[in-house]
C-alpha cells in the first residue's frame, strides 16, 4: 500500500509521496532485484540483450509476472529495453557480475540472508528485549561471506596501504580477517611484509584458495582462531616470540608488530570489544600499531546509508558506538593509545591509528 496526497497542478496530476515513500519503495525495489538473481535473471540478461517471451521460456517463469518484473527493473535503470528485448545496464552488468573478489552480488545474499533472519522488525524488537543475535554467519552462507569480504577488501586495503604508520612494519595480525583479501593486498604492496589471518576454521578453506592464487603461502599464514574465545598468538595470549626474522617475529617481543581489525567491533557489545582489543593488544610490542576499520562518525548525514547502517549491530544486539569518544575510551581500556582517525569518504568507512602503550 501506498500512502500519498495527490494534487493538481498546470501540466496534470502530481503525487506527492509521504515521508516513509522513499523507504517503503527502497525495500520494494531490493526485493525486486533479489528476485531477478535468485531466478538466474541477471545472468541471463547479463551479456546480451533477451526478448521477455524467450526469457520465460529459457528460465521456466511464468510471462506475464515476468513481464512486469522486467518493467520494474527497467524503471529504476538496473534494466534496459530494447525493441522487445532487455539487458542489464552498464553500471549493473559491472557491480553484479564480475568475477569472484569484483561483484557487489555476493553481498546482496547475505544482505537478503541478513534480512530474512534478523535485519529486520522482529530483529531489532527481540535486541530491545535484551537478546543477543550470534553474530557468525552459518556455514552454508561463508561462500557469498567469503566473496563478499573479499570483494571489500579488495577496495579498502589500498588505502590502509597509504597510511605512512603501516610502511615498515614487518608482521601483520590481520585478526577475523576472513577471506585473507587484506593481507594479500598488503603483503603485494610491502614485500617485506608477512601475514597471519586468524579467523575460523571453514573460513580459512576460502583464505587458503585466495592466498595460492596470490602465490602469498609463504608470507600469508592461516590461523584457525575463535572470535569470542580463542586467545591471539598462543595458548596464554600473551607475546610470543618466533624464529628471528620469522613472520611471527616483531620487534619488542610481540608476536606481530602490527593488528587490523576491518569491520569486526561493529559486531560486538562494548565489553566484547574491550576484550578483543585486550587480546589485540598482547600480541602486540609497545608501540606496536593497531589499524581500526570500520564505521566511525559522531552524525552521519540524515537519510543517508550510514545513517541506516547502524541497524544492523542494532538487530544483532551489540549496540555499537561508532563515535570517537566511544572508541578512544575503549581502547584506553584496553591500553591502546588512539593517535588519529582517517575518513575513507569513498568507502563510507573511517580507519582509526591507534598504537599499544
Amino acid at each position: 500500500m501506498t500512502i500519498v496526497n495527490v494534487h493538481k497542478e498546470s501540466e496534470g496530476v502530481v503525487a506527492d509521496p509521504d515521508p516513509l515513500s522513499p523507504l517503503r519503495s527502497a525495500r520494494k525495489t531490493l526485493a525486486a532485484v533479489e528476485a531477478a538473481e535468485e531466478v538466474g535473471l541477471l545472468d541471463a540478461v547479463a551479456d546480451t540483450a533477451v526478448p521477455a517471451d524467450r526469457l520465460a521460456e529459457l528460465l521456466d517463469l511464468r510471462p506475464e509476472p515476468l513481464l512486469a518484473l522486467l518493467r520494474v527493473l527497467g524503471w529504476h535503470g538496473v534494466l534496459s529495453e530494447r525493441d522487445g528485448a532487455w539487458r542489464l545496464t552498464g553500471v549493473y552488468r559491472d557491480l553484479l557480475t564480475g568475477p569472484p573478489g569484483s561483484s557487489a552480488r555476493p553481498l546482496l545474499r547475505i544482505e537478503r540472508w541478513a534480512a530474512e533472519d534478523h535485519l529486520n522488525a522482529a530483529g531489532v524488537t527481540a535486541a530491545l528485549r535484551g537478546r543477543r543475535h550470534p553474530t557468525e554467519i552459518p556455514d552454508a552462507e561463508l561462500p557469498a561471506l567469503a566473496d563478499a569480504m573479499l570483494t571489500g577488501a579488495r577496495a579498502s586495503a589500498p588505502y590502509l596501504a597509504r597510511l605512512p604508520e603501516l610502511r615498515h612494519r614487518t608482521s601483520l595480525a590481520d585478526i577475523a580477517g576472513g577471506s585473507g583479501g587484506y593481507s594479500v593486498t598488503l603483503c603485494r604492496m610491502f614485500p617485506r611484509l608477512s601475514a597471519t589471518v586468524y579467523d575460523r576454521a571453514p573460513m580459512l578453506k576460502h583464505a587458503e584458495a585466495v592466498v595460492k592464487e596470490a602465490a602469498l603461502t609463504d608470507r600469508v599464514r592461516l590461523e584457525p582462531w575463535d572470535l569470542r574465545t580463542d586467545p591471539l598468538g598462543g595458548p596464554d595470549s600473551g607475546p610470543a616470540e618466533g624464529p628471528a626474522g620469522g613472520p611471527d617475529s616483531a620487534p619488542g617481543g610481540g608476536r606481530h608488530d602490527a593488528a587490523l581489525l576491518s569491520h569486526v567491533l561493529h559486531l560486538l557489545d562494548r565489553r566484547e570489544r574491550v576484550q578483543l582489543l585486550t587480546r589485540a593488544r598482547r600480541i602486540l610490542p609497545e608501540g606496536g600499531l593497531l589499524m581500526i576499520h570500520d564505521f566511525l562518525y559522531d552524525a552521519p548525514p540524515a537519510g543517508s546509508v550510514l545513517a541506516a547502517s547502524a541497524v544492523d549491530w542494532l538487530a544483532l544486539g551489540a549496540a555499537y558506538h561508532p563515535d570517537t569518544a566511544s572508541l578512544t575510551a575503549e581502547l584506553a581500556e584496553a591500553g591502546f593509545t588512539l593517535r588519529r582517525t582517517v575518513p575513507l569518504s569513498a568507502l563510507g568507512t573511517a580507519v582509526a591509528v591507534a598504537h599499544r602503550n
